[in-house]
């Protein structure tokens, strides 16, 4: 085994790794708990890009903004669904009629926006075999302020990604006059960079913030950069699939929900198998993870319910017997009255 050049254990362990990571992946329903964000992104969206868009808008103009989302989006999944998702935005966006109607407006808008992300905290915590302590009130404010925090990480990441490309267009023109042939190739592989450390960094606050645990920036590194290649890849087959299948002429005029629903659906399950890969490395290099303040061991909860099973179940069986004497009961009677 000590001849073993090292790469080759290496490359075995981290096959092992991924096939770990499937086998929990598989075990926890992740094609059920995708459907489920999938249906809560599409009422979340709209308020969801409406925050995103004024976050990044207030410092680079809200049509810049609302541009560059179009765009990720008709790369993702195409041009029609970008003008609807455009349209969607553009519909929903506040009215300054009056003061009670931006309060709740804003309001909703916050509701509506931090659904998914509730959500999504919920699957991270099945993944991670904790549950929350609290489920009152104030339990349910902080799940939304959470995600509310992962809303205004969007919107920074959206703001850092909008300055870099800025920056780079800027070094294209200088640099067009020198090298005019090179400059294509560097943009693409510029652009390729920053979105894979865009969404590198989105995974990595998402398995960071999310959960009910305390674990390492640097331990959600390895699970985030393996979603995001799986998810650039993901993107490419997807792109195909609709340019091949094009099932907008199959669902008419509902293609456009039909394919944000099957986008997030296939994202989600991209991501659950990198946060069960985390897990997993985690496991593996003995990294040190706590609870956090409002989690605990979901075994815990899981034995409160068979608890309360235990006591339904005797409250059953007595009325259930308490029946069958009254059905003994009547059946005496009857036989008595008749002789």
């Amino acid at each position: 085994m000590s001849d073993t050049p090292k790469y080759i254990r290496s490359t075995k362990a981290f096959f092992k790794l991924l096939v770990k990571a499937f086998n929990s992946w598989n075990k926890n329903e992740p094609y059920s708990r995708s459907a489920t964000i999938a249906y809560y992104t599409l009422f979340s969206l709209p308020s969801l890009l409406i925050i995103v868009v004024s976050i990044a808008g207030y410092f680079f103009g809200r049509d810049a903004v609302q541009g560059r989302i179009t765009k990720e989006i008709t790369r993702f999944i195409g041009s029609g669904t970008a003008d609807a998702i455009e349209k969607m935005i553009s519909n929903a966006w506040l009215s300054q009629d009056s003061t009670f109607a931006i309060i709740f407006g804003v309001g909703m808008l916050l509701f509506g926006a931090t659904g998914v992300f509730v959500q999504l905290k919920l699957a991270m915590n099945n993944i991670w075999n904790v549950a929350e302590k609290r489920n009152d009130f104030w339990g349910v404010l902080l799940d939304r302020a959470i995600s509310f925090g992962m809303i205004l990480v969007v919107g920074l990441l959206l703001l850092v990604s909008l300055v870099i490309s800025a920056l780079l267009n800027v070094v294209k023109e200088r640099i067009h006059f020198i090298a005019p042939n090179v400059t294509g190739a560097m943009l693409d592989i510029a652009n390729f960079v920053i979105s894979f450390l865009v969404i590198t960094s989105l995974f990595m606050s998402i398995f960071k913030i999310l959960p009910d645990i305390k674990i390492k920036w640097k331990t959600t590194f390895w699970g985030a950069s393996l979603t995001t290649l799986l998810f650039l890849i993901g993107e490419y087959l997807i792109s195909f699939y609709f340019g091949a299948s094009e099932p907008t002429s199959v669902y008419g005029g509902a293609s456009s929900v039909v394919l944000i629903l099957l986008w997030v659906y296939y994202a989600c399950m991209i991501l659950f198998y990198g946060a069960e890969f985390t897990v997993q490395y985690a496991l593996v290099k003995n990294e040190k993870i706590q609870m956090g303040k409002n989690g605990e061991p979901a075994i815990y909860q899981e034995m409160e319910k068979l608890e309360k099973k235990k006591v339904q179940i005797k409250e059953e069986k007595r009325i259930i017997d308490k029946l069958k004497e009254n059905l003994r009961f009547a059946k005496k009677s009857k036989k008595d009255s008749e002789s």
